[in-house]
């Protein structure tokens, strides 16, 4: 696996929620006023003015509705001077002190109110609103079950319910909330805007569409419901889609600092990297010290190559929100392109300092630790990789961590790519020394190579079914159960040959050959391809008879060099049973870092490798020899996409190899 950013674009809030007025209790009537003097020990004869203190609350009220919340608390607090004990005024006295942000007080308050009368639901719905503002969301849900207790219709404590949920991180909870609150009141889109974020929250993108495009049936102009169905169209790929629902809401609302974010997402994602950036630095003029967008232009940035430009928005990130661990993360990516691979080191621990279950920084952080030969400590963070890209086969019988088999049946599973594949099944011989049956599971196009592998009993292809065993290990799990370093690193070669049968084809196809006979691969999945017409200096280079080895599409590139004769291959290049014959034969490969290169270093053949300026971890750093491959040599590119100074080294040694 190339070690990429797998950079995750900071997330605005998916839900918005409409603030409910709190309600209050209409002042009691004499009925209650009588039930409350008995309640209070007060007889017949009481003389408490019950009708002033009723008059007095219904002008606190209105106070507090006309925003003069300091002349209501000082009515509240002359009742209760005459009237300890009045739960009306006790329950507005709490929502008074909590407008004017005094929240402990106000909810002791209401806690009086509740212990006086704990049959309104509205008592216990408000104190849930303010315990939920100051966070204490599992004391707030127990207030809004007892609201809904005694109100079970409530649609405003079924939408505080969910909400709440919601800000626990249960959207499965959530969900059954929202929608009972959406068969009361079926028009409410602030309801189907957040059942919606919910939805999409459990992976039920098709139904979250469905809520937000309901909700703007009922209003088409809510920006923030066009926004949040941009995202879901996002994470459903529907790319397009989603930059129109951002491109209305902007329509709508031009100055909207969320629907700039959520475009340049958008563009990014479908490549256009200037309009990406173009957009955060909109919404950076709307809110210059805004980290999100100071984070989100500096991943765009660093797509464009600007690194150093980069940095700077990621560190103003930084100086704003310096507990944000993704952008530590992704500042980590930007100095790593710079080669200062220490300080990416020291990014990724900050980041996970924040947040230690952060799979991409675990991940990352192994492959600048295998990157810098530092073997040992990357073993562990690279499995991490099963969470970032999600490939773990979860088999039901056990991780094989080295002990010894006893008799017992491993599978050693491939994974990733076919040069993933071919540097590792080295392993293979050492897990059967540990006195186990090994079936190796590889994919079909490496079958037959891959039962020339010293101590693999069995040989299977992906796909075919799987004989029974006792425990399983991932290929690339092999070096970190064997604690491979750097002097560990089990180097014989070969540890592949190719099958017999293949071999004599293949003397008698290449046997013709004149001078050096040199094959050739200029194109990788990962690496991308060189255009043939850059290897100029290769063919002045005399006495060198050219095999293609490159299979695929891009195997006709051969056809726009005029004057230079290489000879195609790929035809019989079946399988790697095939193209390992077929390299046996040859003087030298020169490759490009693909799967190739990795059977040629593994068939112990004379092997040149061209790479790219970030390497993949395996070809470790500054050096032009592998530990892992002991006939390989490295040729590096100087500068990000330059292969001029690489191709040249190769001509010079060509030469020297010639003579």
């Amino acid at each position: 696996m190339r070690w990429k950013g797998h950079r995750r674009w900071a997330i605005f809030p998916l839900g918005w929620i409409c603030r409910r007025q709190l309600r209050y209790q209409d002042p009691m009537n004499r009925k209650q006023r009588r039930a409350e003097a008995r309640l209070s020990g007060e007889g017949r004869g009481a003389a408490r003015p019950v009708a002033a203190i009723a008059g007095w609350l219904n002008t606190a009220l209105a106070h507090q509705r006309a925003g003069r919340a300091a002349d209501a608390e000082r009515l509240c607090n002359h009742i209760l001077s005459i009237d300890p004990c009045n739960a009306q005024t006790l329950h507005l006295l709490g929502l008074l002190e909590h407008q004017r942000g005094r929240s402990d007080d106000a909810i002791e308050h209401l806690r009086m109110a509740i212990t006086r009368n704990g049959r309104d639901p509205a008592f216990h719905h408000n104190l849930g609103n303010i315990l939920r503002a100051r966070g204490r969301l599992a004391e707030a849900i127990t207030c809004y079950e007892g609201a809904l207790t005694l109100a079970p219709n409530s649609v405003d404590t079924l939408y505080n319910l969910g909400n709440t949920h919601q800000d626990l991180g249960r959207p499965e909870q959530a969900i059954v909330y929202f929608e009972r609150a959406l068969r009361l009141n079926p028009e409410a889109i602030e309801l189907r805007n957040n059942l919606g974020t919910a939805l999409q929250d459990v992976g039920r993108l098709d139904e979250a569409i469905d809520c937000y495009r309901e909700a703007l049936a009922l209003r088409p102009e809510v920006v923030e419901t066009l926004v949040n169905l941009g995202s879901a169209l996002r994470a459903a790929g529907e790319l397009e889609a989603a930059q129109a629902c951002y491109e209305q809401a902007l329509a709508l609302r031009p100055n909207h600092l969320e629907s700039h974010i959520g475009l340049a997402v958008v563009l990014r994602d479908r490549g256009q990297l200037e309009e990406a950036a173009t957009q955060n630095k909109r919404a950076l003029a709307l809110v210059p010290d805004h980290p999100e967008a100071h984070n989100n232009l500096g991943i765009v940035l660093v797509d464009l190559g600007r690194t150093e430009e980069a940095i700077i928005h990621y560190e103003r990130a930084l100086a704003l929100q310096p507990d944000r661990a993704e952008t530590h993360y992704n500042l980590g990516i930007a100095v790593a392109r710079q080669g200062k691979y220490a300080e990416a080191l020291a990014c990724y621990a900050r980041a996970l300092t924040f947040r230690p279950d952060y799979a991409q920084a675990h991940f990352n952080r192994g492959l600048a630790l295998l990157l810098t030969g530092q073997l040992e400590e990357g073993w562990p963070e690279y499995e991490w990789r099963f969470a970032v890209a999600r490939y773990d086969r979860e088999f039901d019988r056990a991780l094989w961590f080295g002990e010894p088999l006893e008799g017992r049946s491993v599978l050693i599973h491939a994974e990733q790519g076919l040069g993933d594949t071919l540097q590792f099944v080295r392993y293979v011989s050492a897990v059967a020394e540990r006195g186990g049956r090994v079936v190796l599971e590889v994919p079909p196009s490496l079958v037959r190579l891959a039962r020339t592998v010293t101590g693999a009993s069995q040989v299977i292809a992906a796909g075919d079914p799987l004989p029974a065993f006792d425990c399983h290990c991932p290929l690339l799990s092999l070096p970190r159960v064997f604690k491979t370093n750097l002097a560990t690193i089990p180097a014989a070669v070969p540890y592949l040959t190719a099958p017999e049968e293949a071999s004599a084809v293949w003397a008698e196809r290449i046997a013709a050959a004149s001078g050096l006979r040199v094959g050739l691969v200029w194109a990788g999945t990962t690496i991308g391809a060189i255009d043939l017409r850059l290897l100029q200096p290769l063919w002045e280079v005399s006495s060198i008879s050219w095999f293609s080895l490159q299979a695929g599409d891009r195997s006709g590139d051969i056809s726009l060099l005029d004057s230079v004769e290489i000879a195609d291959l790929s035809p019989w290049l079946t399988d790697f049973a095939e193209t390992a014959a077929a390299v046996c034969q040859l003087d030298l490969v020169i490759s490009v870092d693909t799967s190739v290169a990795h059977l040629a270093g593994a068939l112990g053949r004379p092997t040149w490798i061209l790479l790219p300026y970030w390497p993949d971890w395996r070809w470790l750093l500054d050096r032009d020899e592998s530990p892992w491959y002991p006939t390989a040599r490295l040729f590096r590119q100087k500068r990000a996409g330059d292969w001029s100074y690489g191709i040249r080294e190769v001509a010079a040694a060509l030469t020297q190899m010639g003579r």
